[in-house]
């Protein structure tokens, strides 16, 4: 209350209705005012309180997410390795990892693989997987003149990561197609010679074979002069700014090479539509590194050679060989 309030207060007679109406609305509003002092100090203190608690709790959280990212930064043993999953207190299914992998460390970090296979001297490429698969071309019958001879056809597939900045010269429009999911048409012969599957129409625009995605990668190394890869799949964009593709190599061979070099050609064309094979212009290339390669021989050492077809050939030809010497 200012000196001029208190003068008029204490000027106030008893008996003066008005100045004592006026006396209570100065006092009223000096309450209000105190209060809302009282109030703002105490909504300022809550405030700033506040602040600091939702601030250590921002600073806790944010620790405790870069805490739980960097746990998970290399979690691949977690994932697919038995030893890992049991540390990690893990149960149930997973999936096994059967490839052979290099990759950059920028590779490495994006997807939260192993430390180990990082080798920078992969150029060309972010990524390359290697494996043997058996489920490609299925099971075959009638080796070695016996119709009930039947086995796996073996595949060695190498898969691509290459960033799209490369600009692949893809032959179609298509961001994916593969030819894994489509088993059972291998099986279907139609009876009218019109009813032909779509692919083959399209062989009078690219040449007299099919090619799927790409039309020609050569892959050269010290065992291996030249050898063409199968595309069997492919991916524009699998990842962003990552494309994919997936193909066949001859097994053993390509294991046993070092120096390997992969060429993706942008080919030249007739006026037919069809490829003029080695007048290509070089559109991409990849280094692969040795260390890779070694690898990959040790892998075939242990996966491939023994369930190999020439070892199940020289096998037959050993039993065929004692059995015609005890005649």
């Amino acid at each position: 209350m200012t000196y001029f309030e208190k003068a008029l207060k204490n000027a106030c007679k008893k008996t003066d209705y008005n100045c004592k109406i006026v006396v209570q609305k100065m006092e009223l509003t000096t309450m209000k005012k105190a209060n809302n002092t009282t109030n703002f100090k105490t909504y300022t203190k809550a405030f700033v309180t506040g602040v600091l608690v939702f601030g250590l709790l921002g600073i806790t959280n944010t620790s405790i997410a870069i805490a739980n990212q960097n746990s998970t930064i290399d979690n691949y043993n977690e994932r697919y390795t038995p030893q890992g999953r049991k540390q990690a207190g893990k149960r149930g299914t997973y999936r096994k990892d059967t490839n052979v992998w290099v990759y950059t460390s920028a590779f490495a970090k994006r997807f939260g693989m192993p430390q180990q296979w990082i080798d920078d001297d992969l150029k060309g490429a972010e990524a390359l997987a290697y494996r043997l698969d058996l489920d490609v071309y299925g099971t075959k019958c009638g080796y070695f003149s016996d119709v009930e001879s039947c086995r796996p056809s073996t595949a060695c597939v190498v898969d691509m990561y290459i960033d799209d900045k490369a600009n692949l010269p893809w032959n179609n429009k298509a961001r994916y197609a593969s030819k894994y999911g489509r088993k059972s048409n291998a099986l279907l012969w139609p009876q009218d010679p019109n009813d032909k599957p779509a692919y083959l129409y399209r062989r009078t625009k690219r040449g007299q074979q099919y090619k799927m995605g790409l039309d020609v990668v050569y892959v050269s190394g010290s065992k291996i002069p030249l050898n063409n890869y199968h595309l069997l799949e492919y991916d524009r964009d699998i990842y962003k700014n990552l494309d994919y593709i997936s193909g066949s190599m001859t097994c053993d061979s390509f294991g046993k090479s070092r120096d390997i070099k992969i060429e993706i050609d942008k080919p030249a064309l007739r006026k037919s539509g069809s490829i003029k094979y080695n007048y290509g212009s070089l559109a991409h290339s990849i280094t692969v590194p040795n260390s890779f390669m070694e690898r990959i021989e040790t892998y075939d050492k242990a996966q491939y050679e023994p369930n190999s077809l020439f070892k199940a050939l020289r096998g037959r030809l050993s039993t065929t060989t004692k059995s015609n010497q005890s005649k």
